[in-house]
């Protein structure tokens, strides 16, 4: 019977110890948001057209400008330079991310602004031009 009740404590620190590790885990990642579709897309981000940008990003010659980075809250002005239009969309290669929360398309000569809430890496693409891509770095 000794053996027994052995296993099972042996047993119970294991699954303590389980638990205790998996619930560090969870407590290390909640702590840092993450920009995911998981959330409300106005959560991480949203459309801002007359916000006062910190940052601006060009579109020319079927590209966008560099990388910025900012701070949450701060917004950030998307302006075309060129003569056709564009879209300024969280995604990748051309298309929008899983609940994207920004998706606006341009005209030619056009601009819109988005504020980012939530620390992260933010990825646009341009959804007629999938070659066009940038990254916004929220801290």
């Amino acid at each position: 019977m000794s053996r027994v009740r052995l296993a099972i404590a042996v047993a119970g620190a294991a699954v303590l110890l389980l638990a205790v590790a998996v619930t560090g885990d969870l407590a290390e990642t909640a702590s840092t948001p993450q920009p995911t579709g998981s959330l409300e897309p106005s959560a991480r981000c949203e459309l801002a057209p007359g916000a006062r940008a910190n940052a601006t990003i060009n579109l020319q010659d079927r590209a966008f400008g560099p990388a910025v980075t900012v701070d949450a809250e701060d917004a950030v002005a998307f302006v075309s330079l060129d003569d056709t239009s564009h879209t300024v969309t969280e995604g990748v290669s051309g298309h929008a991310a899983d609940n994207a929360c920004a998706r606006q398309r341009l005209p030619p000569h056009g601009s819109t602004a988005v504020t980012f809430h939530l620390p992260g890496d933010y990825r646009f693409t341009c959804t007629i031009h999938a070659s066009m891509h940038t990254t916004v770095h929220v801290r």
